[in-house]
């Protein structure tokens, strides 16, 4: 099915306007302290309680990984509610039932990646409450040649992560996912390569891959020449909408992400919008001038709120968290859990 533009929602990147107070979260120890933090879960109030909540999870410079918990009363001023140690990278935030189910990217120590021969993989916490949780339970290894690949010169990356769930109906749940990688010789490490996914009867599986990358590199893309990075999917009527971050090398032979809207009837074949971009590195300096990464889609009054993660510079670059409103949305955009939409 071909789309026209006139299907695709009125999200030029013209339209969207950059919060003034960007970035709203940094570190809550010293800048020297932190290294990077991104891919923000974003829970408006109503959703847990009054309040607005953030996930995200983050490096210190000696790479020691952690997990935040934030809570604000608008969503610009964050004040630090939890921090976990978690050897975790991207997350996901998903609503079914009485639980909420957090999806990982986990970090391997030395004993996983002996057991699991890879560097990162998909894995599960269960809560009510943001403060007992269950278990890890581990629900996706990188298996494939595909979802196995990596440069062999130089950082070496096996992995399955960034998960994305959504509910297509009763009894079936689909965990969209990254894997494969690609080196950013200019930043001294890689981003995902190929997106698919895999289908499972429970939120928390067992999982039947598609088997195939349903998105990655594509060099008559110029914003995807280099990877497909990683998606978050939405409800849009009957069919579904995506954001994914894609990886690109522009002329000069620098690398950079960015934003970008797509459009499927099955969640299998997607496409690109045509106006791709919608948010893009800005290039002056700033804390977004090199990369603008994942991400997460509110609603907050009568608009949007993308909630994302800029990195100013690509050698030892600072990665901090802002967000862009687009004030007047009627689209019929939504999660794809059992929450109603506020």
């Amino acid at each position: 099915m071909a789309f026209s533009q006139k299907d695709f929602p009125r999200w030029e990147g013209e339209r969207w306007q950059d919060a003034a107070e960007n970035p709203v979260i940094g570190y809550f120890e010293t800048p020297e302290a932190g290294y990077a933090i991104g891919d923000p879960q974003i829970l408006v109030p109503g959703q847990f309680d009054g309040e607005w909540h953030a996930f995200y999870h983050g490096f210190y410079k000696d790479f020691q990984p952690f997990y935040h918990h934030l809570v604000s009363g608008d969503g610009v001023k964050w004040r630090l509610r939890s921090k976990w140690p978690w050897r975790v990278n991207p997350s996901f935030l998903f609503h079914d039932g009485e639980e909420w189910v957090f999806y990982f990217t986990g970090i391997a120590d030395r004993e996983q990646e002996a057991r699991y021969g890879a560097d990162n993989f998909i894995f599960a916490r269960t809560t009510r409450d943001f403060e007992v949780w269950s278990q890890p339970e581990v629900l996706l290894l990188p298996e494939l040649p595909w979802e196995r690949e990596y440069d062999p010169v130089g950082y070496r990356a096996v992995a399955v992560r960034n998960p994305c769930m959504v509910k297509l109906g009763e009894g079936r749940y689909r965990l969209y996912y990254s894997a494969g990688t690609v080196k950013l010789d200019k930043c001294g490490y890689e981003e995902p390569k190929y997106i698919s996914f895999a289908e499972g009867p429970t939120p928390l599986g067992p999982f039947v891959r598609h088997g195939q990358p349903i998105l990655g590199p594509d060099p008559a893309v110029p914003h995807r020449n280099l990877g497909a990075g990683a998606i978050k999917v939405f409800g849009w009527g009957e069919e579904l909408m995506a954001l994914y971050n894609s990886i690109y090398q522009d002329d000069g032979g620098y690398q950079h992400s960015a934003i970008n809207v797509l459009r499927s009837a099955d969640g299998i074949v997607w496409e690109e919008a045509p106006y791709n971009p919608i948010l893009a590195p800005t290039g002056d300096g700033g804390w977004k001038s090199a990369f603008v990464y994942q991400l997460d889609l509110v609603r907050s009054g009568g608009g949007l709120r993308l909630y994302y993660n800029g990195r100013d510079k690509w050698q030892d670059g600072i990665e901090q968290i802002g967000f862009s409103v687009l004030p007047e949305d009627g689209s019929p955009v939504r999660k794809l859990w059992d929450l109603e939409e506020k």
